[in-house]
């Protein structure tokens, strides 16, 4: 039979996923770190029980952001998007991301660390564009996410 992970056990898990992918950066942080007066900015716009346990927030210096939950994503660009972790089809490097890379790295191996959007798709046919700091933070986050979708199976 399978077991469930409670939310702590997933939480414990991405986090140390995501501490092996390069947490704390400039722009990234495990959310227990980040400022009280952050949290409860946050918390006021989130219902806690559908969202789960906040795990890791990754930043952009353009000053948008997503925080990863034990249940979903919050998204912050313009404005705060919510994807329930379950509608996750899977993520992908947008046309216009990979040619500006193209030109500005042609060498292959090194270029999955010059990306900076990366798209989310969902179950439901839409999709979002999240901003991620080039190099550790977008490898990083891609990282984490497998193994919080793998936990979640």
């Amino acid at each position: 039979s399978l077991i469930n992970m409670t939310d702590l056990e997933i939480k414990k898990n991405v986090s140390k996923k995501a501490v092996d992918y390069g947490i704390p950066t400039n722009y990234s942080f495990l959310y227990d770190d980040l400022s009280d007066d952050f949290k409860k900015e946050f918390e006021s716009q989130i219902n806690r029980t559908e969202f789960g346990i906040p795990i890791v927030k990754y930043g952009h210096q353009n000053g948008n952001w997503l925080i990863v939950g034990t249940k979903k994503l919050a998204i912050k660009n313009e404005r705060l998007n919510l994807i329930g972790i379950e509608h996750i089809k899977g993520f992908e490097v947008p046309k216009s991301e990979l040619e500006k890379t193209k030109r500005n790295q042609p060498d292959k191996m090194i270029r999955k660390f010059e990306y900076e959007v990366l798209t989310i798709n969902n179950h439901n046919r839409n999709s979002i564009d999240v901003w991620l700091n080039k190099k550790v933070d977008y490898y990083g986050f891609w990282h984490t996410m497998i193994r919080l979708l793998n936990l979640k199976k």
